[in-house]
């Protein structure tokens, strides 16, 4: 089987002439029939309108992608735009399908028939309710999977999501593979500070209190600012950059990032913290970062074996577009060094992302992680 795959990036006003300026770029690099899109773009941009134009010149193919915060730019930086993934190839079997509501494994299946043996990419909404519903659901693939929780900001409302030839707000989209091998690593910047507070208030998604005070004076006690400005821009959203770690068994870290500060001064996250729990506070190392994405690399590369990857997907922590600030192709750069320049490398910042390698289950969600995903032919 064969393999090949062209990623461009651009900028523009309006997403359907964008897309098409970006599909012409990349047929004109493609030596074979595109199978398969990958459309990745910013908040101000019509997904609808851009896959539309994609369709005349691409074909009846599987597009898949979405609304996402920022994407990599020509240069592997962080960078309003639209990124435009052709595949192509021979006896590949592609399908694409987008789910408004949490869907049962036989409801994909009867979409998707193939979705549980296939490699399977994912974008699920990331201010979705109980996901560890959609979790459990996704766990009954063993092709091995990748992908994250999207967004364009969380003041742009829910994220336009493609699958197939469903364009929509939220609830997820999948792409499945078939003829293909998934390489995955991934790795994290973000160490425990040795500070914790204990969780003495939760309910679903939502901290709402730590060591018996409410949430934002918490944070004011540990990094200084005064309670009231963390639940506004900027901070609202810096807290990011101190996500909760609670120890797992073998003496790991289970990282809970939030998404943000709410106006009462309690923590939204994507995953329950238990009540009773001692979270201990993290913070990121721009050094640790870059080297966990090169080794995040290095694993997968290794996982494919004598296989040659022909695209590779950076699934990065929207917390990494703040720890990167000054050196922002950091990422991009340890990335390549691994991968040499031949391998197409795109990268997508997520507010989560969902791993599971091949025959290895279930689908889990990271938080502050850079996921490195490689695709190549079987």
């Amino acid at each position: 089987m064969a393999l090949e795959a062209v990623s461009e990036y651009g900028m523009g006003t309006l997403g359907r002439e964008l897309s098409v300026q970006l599909a012409h770029r990349a047929l004109r690099r493609l030596e074979s029939d595109p199978v398969a899109a990958f459309l990745w773009a910013t908040a101000e941009y019509d997904l609808e309108e851009a896959v539309k134009a994609l369709r005349v010149l691409l074909g009846d193919i599987a597009i898949w992608g979405g609304t996402v915060r920022r994407v990599w730019n020509q240069d592997g930086a962080p960078a309003r735009g639209m990124n435009l993934v052709v595949l192509g190839g021979e006896d590949l079997r592609i399908q694409s399908a987008r789910f408004a509501q949490l869907p049962s494994v036989s409801e994909i299946t009867e979409r998707l028939p193939h979705w549980q043996e296939s490699v399977l990419f994912v974008a699920l909404e990331a201010m979705q309710p109980r996901l560890n519903r959609w979790l459990d659901v996704l766990s009954h693939n063993q092709g091995g999977l990748n992908g994250g929780l999207v967004g364009g900001g969380l003041r742009v409302g829910r994220p336009a999501l493609i699958g197939g030839r469903d364009v929509g707000e939220g609830g997820m989209s999948l792409l499945t593979v078939q003829g293909t091998h998934l390489g995955l690593g991934w790795g994290s910047g973000w160490r425990s500070t040795g500070l914790w507070s204990q969780v003495t208030e939760s309910r679903g998604e939502w901290v709402r209190a730590l060591d018996g005070r409410p949430a934002s004076q918490e944070l004011e006690r540990l990094f200084g600012q005064p309670a009231r400005r963390w639940a506004y821009a900027p901070l609202r959203e810096f807290t990011r950059l101190y996500p909760l770690g609670l120890r797992t068994e073998d003496g790991g870290w289970d990282i809970r990032a939030p998404l943000h500060v709410e106006a009462d001064g309690s923590l939204r996250m994507t995953l329950p913290v238990p009540r009773g729990a001692r979270a201990y506070w993290m913070v990121g190392s721009m050094d640790d970062a870059a080297q966990a994405a090169e080794d995040a690399a290095a694993y997968a590369l290794r996982a494919l074996g004598k296989h040659s990857p022909a695209l590779a997907l950076v699934w990065m922590d929207w917390a990494c577009s703040y720890l990167f600030t000054a050196h922002e192709d950091a990422i991009f750069q340890r990335v390549r060094r691994i991968l040499g320049n031949d391998v197409p490398i795109t990268g997508v910042y997520t507010y989560g992302q969902i791993v599971a390698p091949p025959q290895d289950t279930p689908a889990r969600l990271l938080h502050n992680h850079i996921v490195v995903a490689l695709l190549a032919a079987a």
